[in-house]
């Protein structure tokens, strides 16, 4: 039951970043912090809000799961600055149709004053 409610909340990230992926980034960096927060508290250490990334962890040789993690971050971020690209094509692409129907036009009233 808790990986299923684990993929329904991936799912519904991805549909969101895919909507407004600005907001999502952000929420997802608000959901690590919140998660970072609690983990150190619950740590019960003194060192702060990241102490836990010090000291002895049983976990400690999963690097696989740390791997995966970044490659997921890198990926929204690459498609973030797509999207971007994409958006800024596609105006350079209507200014130069604004400029060629313009063209049209003057030719036009040329072609009619004759």
């Amino acid at each position: 039951m808790k990986g299923f409610c684990y993929i329904v909340l991936i799912l519904g990230f991805f549909i969101f970043y895919q909507q407004n992926p600005v907001y999502s980034i952000i929420f997802i960096v608000l959901f690590i912090g919140v998660y970072l927060f609690f983990k150190s508290r619950s740590s019960g250490s003194n060192n702060g809000v990241f102490g836990f990334f010090s000291g002895k962890n049983a976990q400690q040789g999963s690097r696989m799961d740390d791997l995966i993690t970044l490659m997921v971050i890198q990926q929204l971020m690459n498609n973030s600055s797509q999207n971007n690209d994409n958006t800024n094509r596609n105006d350079e692409k209507a200014e130069k149709d604004k400029q060629i129907d313009k063209i049209k036009q003057e030719v036009l009233e040329l072609l009619e004053e004759n």
